[in-house]
């Protein structure tokens, strides 16, 4: 597996500083904050305290199973287990996904190195996994995952997730249109949006579509594509509760918010709003707030969080308010979370998660 640094050079060939600020208050109950560290192996959680100031915190936990090798995203299911995708695996370097309970994820303290509930793996020929990146779960239960490398999409019932082991997807979705996909997720329509890293668009597979597409390998050709020209090298998309999309640009350095009215067909509209990156002063001395951009997720109180792969030291997570989200420009982050000097903290973080609260 490459890491994303020598991938992004691929990418090109061939094909998750301090702000402003001081402390602001723990919103009431608050999740954790769960990321996984793509050159760091391991999945780290912060609790409220430790995102409500900038600065290089240490993890409130630390998941350091061995069988986490290069994670690329974290989720949680309904019942509070915690899925990882990983690009690579300590056996061939297919990828694999797994599973540790929430009972797992409680002990973290005590056992940082649990072996996995669940594994699905691939069969040796990779013809299941190809770097799994990206992951959603369906209205159903299962589970879509991106394969950056093999390019496509693939499924899994909830039967097969509660077995594990070599599962070949229930259904697979394989395209002209794919480059290199990354991060995904559903709307509230059903619809299952794609950030291709390769291609700089973003592609859109209606309810219907997966529906009909059930049970087989399907060659589809997406039923919406945003070919925007303020898409460049897209890692992670985020449909907010009002339908708006969102994107960073990993390639551009910036995150653009498009309106759901000029996403809803093909097209390449402009985005409303457009984030650029600003220089932000930092302990080693200065970084940029945005600075190869992957995941993207709003917290509770409306606040958009983004982890930067290569800010700083070892990457960093920088949070904006709503109010610094109205307009385009380049605001510096209300909270940035800056590696440490060792990148023990942070490592290259991805498509990070909002989570359980950590104890």
């Amino acid at each position: 597996m490459l890491p994303l640094i020598a991938s992004l050079g691929l990418l090109v060939a061939a094909c998750g500083g301090g702000g402003s600020s001081g402390a602001v208050p723990a919103p009431t109950a608050p999740p954790g904050l769960w990321v996984p560290n793509f050159f760091g192996a391991n999945v780290v959680a912060f609790d409220a305290r430790q995102r409500a100031q900038s600065g290089t915190p240490n993890p409130a936990l630390t998941n350091k199973s061995a069988a986490i090798d290069s994670p690329e995203e974290a989720l949680f299911d309904a019942s509070g287990n915690l899925w990882i995708t990983s690009c690579s695996d300590p056996v061939i370097g297919a990828g694999a996904i797994m599973e540790f309970t929430s009972d797992q994820l409680k002990n973290l303290k005590k056992d940082p190195t649990p072996n996995p509930n669940v594994t699905l793996s691939d069969n040796g020929s990779f013809d299941i996994f190809g770097c799994p990146y990206g992951a959603a779960f369906g209205s159903d239960g299962s589970l879509w995952a991106s394969n950056r490398f093999s390019a496509d999409l693939v499924n899994f019932t909830p039967s097969q997730l509660s077995v594990g082991g070599v599962q070949f997807p229930d259904t697979k979705i394989v395209s002209s249109s794919f480059g290199n996909p990354e991060g995904i997720q559903f709307d509230a329509a059903g619809t299952l949006w794609v950030a291709d890293i390769e291609e700089s668009e973003i592609f859109g597979f209606k309810a219907a579509t997966l529906a009909a597409a059930e049970g087989t390998t399907a060659d589809l050709t997406p039923d919406i594509i945003n070919s925007s020209a303020s898409i460049n090298g897209p890692a992670d998309i985020f449909m907010d509760p009002s339908g708006d999309q969102w994107v960073s640009n990993c390639l551009g350095d910036t995150v653009v918010e498009f309106a759901a009215s000029d996403v809803a067909a093909s097209g390449s509209p402009t985005p409303v709003v457009v984030l650029s990156s600003t220089s932000v002063s930092t302990p080693p001395g200065a970084s940029f707030s945005l600075d190869c951009p992957e995941g993207v997720a709003f917290d509770k109180s409306g606040n958009l969080w983004v982890s930067n792969a290569v800010s700083d030291n070892f990457g960093s997570i920088v949070e904006f308010t709503p109010d610094q989200l109205t307009a385009s420009g380049s605001p510096v982050p209300n909270i940035f979370l800056d590696s440490d000097p060792a990148g023990d903290n942070l490592n290259q973080p991805a498509l990070f998660t909002f989570g359980p609260s950590v104890k």
